[in-house]
């Protein structure tokens, strides 16, 4: 979708605009096949950027507050986090957010500690770049302001400053928006609406604990502790720290806790807080001395830098082999050797069979011969009686689909309550009635490693 939007300039604003414009200066530049896959390449090649951009500004911030070695140890921290590695990979804009607040909190540090009219100026573009790359970061704009009310002299000049850069920089990245601005509304009010009431017909119940296992896969137990050192000794000497570091450590608990009361999850959302977390973590290492021993504080120091290193790098080295598995080509390939080229074919729309009449598979020259049908999910075709009527006798499902009708901690909103029991019960049925031939688990990418099921549903068995 968000392809066809860089082909065609027109956009859904689902999100505000920093990583489709910047992706869109990035197809100027390199000259892409204006189809799907070329320009979701370069989509995908400018959230890596934004990835490395972040890291790049937790390094520095790093550097300012604690040094030169500590800088190192964050960017080689982060560079190992399965979680940037993986995200970097997808046209998503999660990566552009976590570059517009790692932008705001450097931005932040360096106003703080030399404040000057060029770096309030800088302070409010960061802020708008994170407003920029989703509208959750709105979140830091009220804190770029902080600094101005610790400032003896030109208060008001360099709060002017502050806001005139952010609604430049905000206007100059979104400025599409003012040509439609009715749609714009009507997407931030769809926005708005899912993170008060629930995506795609689901709620839940809030707050709830969705990210603590997030928490626990984007990290392991050395950062853990070396975050547990640094909590204990920020709240200890809270006085002492310094209040752009003091803002830094409080914010990813606060942006936790606004996540937790949210109906709408998912462990992207959760990535700017890896990223900070991390940092934290390294913090807790370069923040205590073990009495006057240089040499054991340094020898404690390298070894739980280390630990946290080594630990991260074992668990990313799986994240890369994943994304050489491709579940789809498998399923494809049992299909074309097993299932009549003249069959007609029912999926769920995450399952991705290529079909002539899905736009997303513009540039694929592989297709099936067998017809496919299906929206979303596989049960908006029809109900089982429906399809055995109409002779389709397979149906491919994936469990990024169905599997929202077996959640026990989701519901359905009251208007969607009909149409969430007839899917519900077409699933049911399917999995009760239909002969399993063929089935991939979940990979460690569920985004491109879905559960698939490939089922025959046999004619209905009239009883004598």
């Amino acid at each position: 979708m968000k392809a066809q939007q860089l082909i065609k300039g027109r956009f859904n604003f689902h999100h505000p605009l920093l990583l489709l414009q910047a992706t869109r200066v990035a197809t100027w530049i390199s000259h892409p096949r204006l189809t799907p896959q070329p320009v979701t390449e370069t989509g995908r090649m400018v959230s890596a950027i934004f990835a490395a951009g972040a890291v790049a500004c937790f390094v520095l911030l790093a550097a300012h507050i604690y040094g030169t070695l500590a800088a190192a140890c964050v960017g080689a921290l982060l560079l190992a986090n399965s979680q940037l590695y993986e995200l970097a990979h997808y046209l998503k804009e999660d990566t552009a957010l976590a570059f517009g607040i790692a932008a705001f909190f450097l931005a932040l540090t360096r106003c703080w500690l030399r404040p000057s009219m060029a770096r309030f100026a800088v302070l409010g573009a960061a802020a708008a770049l994170a407003m920029s790359g989703k509208y959750v970061g709105a979140l830091v704009v009220p804190l770029a302001f902080v600094p101005v009310f610790g400032l003896q002299e030109e208060r008001g000049r360099k709060a002017l400053v502050l806001l005139a850069a952010f609604v430049v920089v905000l206007l100059f990245v979104n400025f599409p928006i003012f040509a439609s601005l009715e749609s714009f509304l009507g997407s931030l009010g769809r926005e708005i609406n899912f993170s008060v009431h629930g995506q795609k017909d689901l709620t839940r119940s809030v707050p709830h604990g969705f990210y603590g296992p997030v928490f626990r896969g984007a990290t392991n137990p050395a950062i853990w502790i070396l975050l547990g050192i640094y909590y204990v000794r920020f709240f200890t000497f809270l006085r002492r720290v310094h209040p752009a570091e003091r803002m830094l450590a409080l914010f990813p608990i606060l942006y936790v806790v606004i996540l937790s009361c949210l109906p709408k999850t998912n462990h992207r959302y959760f990535l700017p807080d890896t990223l900070i977390f991390c940092t934290l973590a390294v913090f807790g290492l370069f923040c205590f001395t073990l009495g006057d021993s240089a040499r054991l504080t340094r020898a404690v120091q390298v070894v739980g830098f280390l630990a946290a290193f080594g630990i991260s790098v074992a668990h990313l080295i799986p994240y890369e082999f994943a994304f050489r598995v491709d579940a789809r080509q498998q399923v494809l390939s049992f299909i074309r050797q097993k299932v009549s080229p003249n069959a007609t074919i029912a999926q769920d729309r995450s399952v991705g069979l290529p079909s002539r009449t899905d736009s997303r598979h513009v540039d694929s020259t592989d297709f099936l011969e067998q017809k496919i049908v299906g929206g979303q999910f596989a049960a908006d075709v029809g109900s089982i009686d429906e399809l055995r009527a109409r002779g389709i006798r397979y149906v491919a499902v994936s469990e990024s689909e169905y599997g929202r009708f077996f959640l026990r901690n989701h519901k359905p909103t009251k208007r969607a309550q009909a149409n969430y029991d007839r899917q519900k019960k077409f699933y049911e049925r399917l999995f009760r009635e239909g002969e399993l031939l063929w089935e991939c688990k979940a990979g460690l990418l569920p985004i491109l490693q879905p559960q698939i099921r490939f089922y025959y549903l046999p004619p209905e068995i009239v009883p004598n």
